[in-house]
Formats: C-alpha cells, structure tokens, sequence
C-alpha cells in the first residue's frame, strides 16, 4: 500500500457513506468497512472493526492507515433504533473512540456525522425525552460521541442530519431508511392515522446536500464548527407531507385516503390494538419521532442558510427532493 495521504472514509458501505463516495466524484477514498462493500472509481476498501482496539489492524496495517490518514470522515455507525444501549456504546461511542485516537496519531481532522435528535436530550427543550422512546439510547449515543470529539483536542466538525432522503436530482439512495418504510405505507393506503404533535415539521434532507457540505468543509479545511443539516423552519408541515404522499399514489394509479392526523397522547391501546401489527409499529415510531421533534419545538434549528453561503450549496425544494425520492423508491419496485 503507498502512504501518500488520502481521506478516509468509515461506515463507506452504507447510505451516507455510498452517497459521499459518489459526491468525491472518482477522488482516491479509503474505505473502512466492517460489512457490506464500496466501489467505484478512486474507491480503495479496508475491513475493520471500529470499536476494537486500533481498529482491528495488526501493528503494520496499524501503522499503514495512520500513516495514510489525510482526513476522517467520520460515518461508520450504528444507526438502526431500537437496539441497547450496550450496542450503541460499543459501534457509536466506543467507535468514535477509536476513530479519534486515529485522527490523533495520524495530525488529521475528522469531519463527523451525528444526528439532529440530540436537540431533544438538550437543556432547553420544552419536553422530556422519555426513555422508552425507540430513539433514546441511539441518540445519547450520538450525544456522548459528539462529547469526545469535543474533548478530544482533534480538530473536527460535527454534522447533524436530520432524517434523510434520496439524492436531490434524482431521488437514488442505495438502501430504504425509514423515510421512504414510512412513506411507501402511506403510498399504499395502508396508513389510517397519523400521530403527530400541533406544529410539528416533518423536516427531511437530501442525503447528497449533506455529503456535499461533508466534502466543502473538509476541502475548506475548517474546524471547530457544528452543523444542523435541517430545513428547521423551512421544513414540510405534516399535511404538506401528507398530500405529497396521496398525489404520489395518484400518479401511481393508486386512490388513497389521506390518514387521519392526531395527537400521539390521543391513541387509545384499543386503536393501536385493532391496527395490523406492521401498521401498529409504523404508528408507534411515528409517535415517537413526533415527541422528538416536538422536544425541539415542532422545528429544529437548521444551519442550512450558513452552508448555502459558506460552500455555495445550492437551494434545493425538500418538496420537490421528497417527490423524486418517492418516485425513485416506486420504480426499485418497492
């Protein structure tokens, strides 16, 4: 392997990841992978393992990437909700560890992903974030590893997403998340309500508007900074989201009755047990994204208008992005 400088990418295999690769355009990236794999012009693979020690490398594969590590963009993750706190701690808390002791060794920035939910274990918020919520233990994972960065003494900047989506132009996106999950069964006709708090914004974004800012602040060389990568006030209202859906359907040849909007606290276990059993997960976690953003709320705080000025981001319609989306996701024949 030469030690001529690249960046490093982690978690390249997954949907953040695959979607900064494309945005590098053929550039030289170093993939670290655990699962899963990455190609593409420009692409290099490694396997690792983020929360062992030195990442799972022997002392001379070790010594190869430290000596290689021009910049970490910091992805690798685990992002699924619902799992334990001991599994978040090893993958996003023990990871990001790891990742940093790299970025020390190797003088080397790490421009890092987060997540926007943290707003809502923040001082301020106007709701408590309950423990049950399928969210909690990812997002204080996330919250504690944006806390060693911070105290780290390695130069970095943090981003934090908001729920994403496919890519801007053309609504690709390598894997379904839980937007497009959500969307398809209100696409089908299979959603009857849907929870949401009063003046909750559904607030997604491309997943290329994110690797783009990536790529601008690690090539501009900044530091220090942290980012809300959300439309905040911009953002969809729920009955925009809603009809976008039903129209959706329409030009799929599908009549759909647009699901009834309604206060999480106003679900009856009597409703929720007469709902078919995926219909009744779709609710719950929609119930419980609602309490996270009404812990911010109703709007996150968005950086959006900064990246616009500060990398020439372009202003992207998260209407029209969310449109594309669904039609990308329909012809993958989901």
């Amino acid at each position: 392997m030469s030690r001529q400088k690249t960046i490093v990418l982690t978690g390249a295999s997954g949907v953040v990841g695959q979607s900064i690769v494309r945005e590098l355009g053929g550039r030289p990236v170093l993939c670290l992978v655990n699962s899963g794999t990455v190609a593409g012009p420009g692409v290099e693979m490694l396997r690792v393992d983020l929360a062992r020690p030195r990442l799972g490398l022997d002392d001379d594969g070790y010594a190869d990437l430290v000596a290689r590590t021009g910049a970490i963009i910091h992805s690798g993750g685990l992002t699924d909700w619902g799992q334990s706190a001991e599994r978040y701690q090893r993958t996003n808390v023990d990871g990001t560890r790891e990742v940093i002791e790299l970025a020390r060794r190797a003088d080397a920035a790490i421009y890092h992903q987060s997540t926007s939910f943290v707003h809502a274990l923040a001082d301020s918020a106007p709701l408590p974030l309950r423990e049950t919520n399928v969210v909690t233990a990812y997002v204080r994972s996330k919250l504690a590893a944006e806390e060693l960065l911070r105290a780290s003494g390695v130069p970095y900047v943090i981003f934090r997403p908001t729920n994403l989506i496919g890519d801007a132009a053309t609504g690709l996106t390598s894997r379904g998340q839980i937007v497009q999950l959500m969307s398809d069964w209100i696409c089908r006709g299979r959603a009857k309500v849907f929870p949401a708090h009063p003046g909750n914004l559904v607030d997604i974004v491309p997943q290329d508007t994110l690797s783009r800012a990536t790529i601008a602040a690690m090539d501009a060389g900044d530091h220090g900074r942290e980012y809300w990568v959300t439309y905040g006030k911009e953002a969809m209202t729920v009955d925009e989201a809603v009809e976008i859906c039903v129209a959706h359907a329409a030009r799929r040849g599908r009549t759909v009755t647009p699901p009834r909007v309604v206060h999480p606290d106003e679900l009856t276990p009597a409703e929720l047990d007469a709902l078919p059993p995926m219909s009744r997960r779709y609710v719950e976690v929609l119930a419980d994204v609602s309490e996270v953003t009404a812990c911010a709320g109703g709007a996150l705080p968005s950086s959006l208008d900064e990246l616009r000025s500060r990398y020439g981001l372009p202003h992207v319609s998260d209407r029209d992005a969310y449109r594309r989306s669904l039609e990308y996701w329909s012809e993958q024949g989901a």
